[in-house]
């Protein structure tokens, strides 16, 4: 959560964090006359899975924080992949932006790209980078649960998954970032399972979370009146619940631990989210993409 000078909560925190190579390092005109100002921008290239045989995802950000700035400004115009610097990352304000391909063998075919605002870059050390073996792409924040249900896919094992309508931005005026996520945790698993009964009787459920890895899938729409317009959604993986609160009522833990972790950031939004938000509708979330394999209803644990 961002503060202001008065400490007063202002600002739904959604970071991303992880190791990248910084790429395509640019300042980006903008238009508005002289008094507008270019910014600068880049293509962070994050690294998730084992060291060996790492997958990328790519982030297409405007560098915000000042540190950053120092740091990226300095790679403008450097193009040998040889030379791109590999750094350790925070993002803010994650979304997917989704358009359609105008060229290629997929011409007119929806895609999407993941954009947000790049906070903190340090370079990693030799020794540090040698002592990875597996990397993550972690992505912290506060949200309301959604949609959690058993999926068997026809060819495949069942796997539980569910939907977060996370906040980002400022309080008084949040945005939602839906986020349709497979809960990889066992710990994860019965959590929200036992959050079941409470969404069907369609009560508030707010949850701290921390997801790992993230991709941004695009579809076309096919209802209402932007029907056959490019759209994304966010994946993810679902592996941490550190907080949830029911109506506003903390459910989990039973008694509120002192911050230890990164999550206690997540954990003090929620707090602040009480009374101050709206969680999503059905309606709001309609639209997305639901994965089509058959689905049963999730066997309930001990429900909150």
């Amino acid at each position: 959560m961002t503060n202001t000078t008065s400490n007063a909560k202002s600002y739904f925190d959604l970071h991303t964090e992880g190791y990248a190579r910084l790429q395509r390092v640019r300042e980006v005109p903008v238009r508005g006359g002289r008094r507008a100002q270019p910014f600068l921008a880049c293509t962070v290239a994050a690294l998730v899975g084992s060291a060996k045989d790492p997958v990328t995802r790519y982030f297409d950000v405007k560098v915000s924080g000042a540190d950053a700035k120092k740091l990226v400004e300095g790679y403008i115009g450097v193009d040998d992949p040889r030379q791109r610097p590999l750094v350790k990352f925070r993002l803010g304000d994650l979304w997917a932006d989704a358009f359609i391909r105008t060229s290629g063998d997929r011409k007119g075919d929806p895609a999407a790209s993941l954009k947000g605002r790049l906070l903190k870059a340090e370079l990693i050390d030799r020794a540090e980078l040698a002592q990875i073996k597996q990397y993550e792409l972690i992505t912290r924040g506060i949200g309301y649960l959604n949609r959690p249900r058993e999926v068997t896919p026809k060819d495949g094992d069942p796997f539980l998954s569910c939907s977060i309508g996370a906040l980002a931005g400022p309080v008084d005026e949040p945005d939602y970032r839906y986020i349709n996520t497979i809960v990889a945790t066992a710990d994860a698993q019965h959590l929200v399972r036992r959050c079941v009964q409470a969404i069907e009787a369609e009560r508030k459920v707010l949850i701290a979370f921390r997801l790992n890895d993230m991709k941004a899938d695009a579809y076309l729409r096919t209802k209402g009146e932007r029907a056959g317009e490019p759209a994304a959604s966010l994946e993810s993986k679902l592996i941490h619940i550190g907080l949830i609160k029911i109506d506003g009522q903390q459910v989990f833990p039973a008694a509120a631990p002192a911050p230890v972790s990164e999550d206690a950031a997540a954990t003090e939004d929620a707090d602040t989210a009480d009374g101050t938000v709206e969680a999503p509708t059905a309606e709001s979330v309609q639209d997305e993409p639901v994965p089509a394999p058959e689905a049963e209803e999730p066997a309930l644990a001990a429900s909150f």
